[in-house]
């Protein structure tokens, strides 16, 4: 039979994961009923419906057998595919009806929607819970490096690097790291005393990025929790945000050009298994947990892939250049293949995830 850890795991993903996919498609839904576009059912999960109801609007609501994402389904067709269709005169509530600034913001609030919800939820986990804070303070300080050469010791507190203030340990790597063989002169607070000292950091080749970076050889303390009011929770919840945005982006950039190991791809199995490890966690972890995946789903979404959500602006966007629909025949043959890709390229992930 399956051990705890497994079924752990497996509440953990649905915990996670049902709320992400319930928000991306609240999304469509708010976006086409102002748009004056009927929704004909709201669905979490794909094939047989397990249970729902139907609201006053004549709107199914649902949970479907097959739990991996979620649809809301529109009057009418997304794209003019057929012939046929395009001469069909759809009633006035029908999404190829509804203009194309409404197309594409019903589109574009699902993944909308998971962009703000991430961004929600990491504000206000710093409100109520705090943010993890690694002080700019010297943990250990490694041999033969330049900081312990300079005259680094460990407890030193670097206030400002070429007289940039400092305020976290993420600031110091940052600059050290854009800085390899040049001179930085570090502010420190020692023994209540103020010490100037110039370092020139090492040249290291960081595998992952390809990059020449700096080094100076020190550690950081433990990071600390730090409970933030409503204005600096905003204000980090905004910025760490961007911040892992640009991290995806940099991933996806490194998997385009195949700079990553397959054992660094997580899927279905994988994201499981951190859901069930941050449900051992608490409550924190998982909400921040769920934080990051929503960005990323919204992301995912956001990718110019036919089937996904950005597959659909980049068709819209045609339409807006040149004045007329994409051709039928290239818009059937453009979800037919952007299906089989998101199949194969889950296939993929999933055989990574079981150590393929």
């Amino acid at each position: 039979m399956f051990d705890n850890s497994f079924i752990i795991s497996f509440i953990g993903f649905f915990i996670v994961l049902t709320p992400l996919v319930f928000f991306h498609e609240l999304g469509h839904y708010y976006a086409a009923i102002k748009s004056g576009v009927k929704v004909e059912s709201f669905s979490i999960g794909f094939g047989p419906e397990i249970f729902g109801y139907t609201d006053k609007n004549n709107t199914r609501w649902k949970f479907s057998l097959i739990p991996l994402g979620g649809y809301v389904k529109m009057k009418g067709e997304l794209v003019n595919i057929y012939k046929e269709t395009e001469k069909k005169a759809f009633d006035k509530d029908a999404f190829l009806k509804a203009s194309l600034f409404s197309r594409f913001l019903i589109v574009l609030s699902g993944p909308l929607a998971n962009l703000i919800l991430g961004c929600l939820l990491i504000i206000g986990l710093y409100f109520f819970n705090g943010r993890y804070v690694s002080p700019p303070i010297i943990n250990e300080v490694i041999a033969s490096k330049p900081a312990i050469k300079s005259g680094i010791v460990s407890g030193d507190k670097i206030l400002s690097i070429n007289e940039q203030k400092i305020s976290d340990f993420y600031e110091i790597k940052n600059i050290v790291e854009n800085n390899p063989n040049k001179s930085l002169s570090f502010e420190i607070l020692r023994n209540d005393n103020i010490l100037f000292i110039t370092i020139v950091p090492n040249e290291f080749y960081d595998k992952n990025s390809r990059k020449i970076l700096g080094r100076i050889g020190v550690t950081a303390v433990p990071p600390e929790l730090k409970k933030l009011t409503i204005l600096p929770a905003l204000h980090f919840g905004l910025i760490d945000s961007v911040n892992m945005t640009y991290e995806w982006l940099k991933g996806l950039k490194s998997l385009l050009f195949l700079e990553v190991d397959k054992k660094d791809i997580m899927g279905p199995i994988g994201i499981a298994k951190i859901s069930g490890s941050s449900l051992d966690r608490g409550l924190s972890s998982l909400i921040f947990l769920m934080a990051i995946l929503s960005i990323n789903l919204g992301l995912i979404n956001l990718l110019p892939i036919p089937a996904l959500d950005g597959g659909y602006i980049m068709i819209f966007t045609y339409e807006l250049i040149f004045k007329k629909p994409l051709s039928g025949k290239i818009q059937l043959f453009l979800l037919q293949f952007g299906f089989l890709f998101i199949i194969s390229l889950m296939i993929l992930v999933t055989a990574f995830d079981l150590g393929f």
